[in-house]
């Protein structure tokens, strides 16, 4: 079977959470490392998984999804690498609630549609500047329309923040105030927090997940 391509980073000797980073349309492994030292965590381990599809035929930009020829996407190769690192590597050093994810753009789609979707109680799950896929509204977006998340009850009391920069120039804003919404809907523990900036990952965003992670780890203490 083929294995997902992942760095990792560990802080600490005895690390007590994991952290899963999900980088955007055309990054890589390497792409969310930068951020490590903006969070501060000691005693956590970093994973930072590679999207399976290569983006124009270049290997150095991936893509958690590939079109398909009559339109749509495929993500199956995306959800069976990433449910593997999760059952036969980061599940078997890490409870599910000391396990946070962390997605940007195309990864924040990866956090929507598949992680929330897995039977296991999260410590939080981070979405930022993302969408539900194919659903990035536009000027003549239908206003009426409803989305839904399928996410397995177990994780109905995950905490779910929704980031996103007030100025995003890629993918607007209104694509979180949708995801919100239909988590709103599924009566999840989500909250939302839009702050300036565009297509990027705000520091005070930054801080709010790690107040989430610390209360979370007091808890479980």
């Amino acid at each position: 079977m083929k294995k997902i391509i992942y760095d990792k980073i560990v802080n600490g000797s005895n690390p007590k959470i994991a952290f899963i980073a999900i980088h955007g349309w055309s990054g890589n492994k390497d792409s969310f490392k930068s951020i490590v030292p903006l969070f501060k965590m000691s005693d956590c381990t970093w994973y930072f998984p590679e999207g399976p599809y290569s983006v124009e035929g270049d290997h150095t930009r991936k893509s958690w999804a590939s079109r398909n020829k009559d339109g749509g996407w495929d993500v199956n190769l995306t959800s069976t690498l990433l449910q593997d690192l999760l059952d036969n590597i980061i599940l078997k050093q890490f409870k599910p609630e000391n396990i946070f994810v962390i997605g940007f753009s195309q990864g924040a789609a990866v956090c929507y549609e598949f992680m929330l979707s897995l039977e296991y109680p999260f410590g939080g799950i981070f979405p930022v500047a993302g969408f539900l896929r194919g659903n990035i509204p536009s000027k003549g977006y239908a206003k009426k329309e409803v989305f839904n998340i399928n996410v397995h009850p177990k994780q109905i009391n995950t905490p779910i923040l929704i980031g996103h920069g007030q100025d995003d120039d890629i993918v607007p804003i209104k694509s979180s105030k949708i995801a919100y919404k239909a988590l709103k809907d599924a009566n999840c523990n989500v909250d939302m927090y839009i702050y300036n900036g565009k297509h990027k990952i705000g520091i005070e965003y930054i801080k709010k997940v790690k107040s989430i992670v610390e209360v979370s780890l007091s808890e479980s203490a």
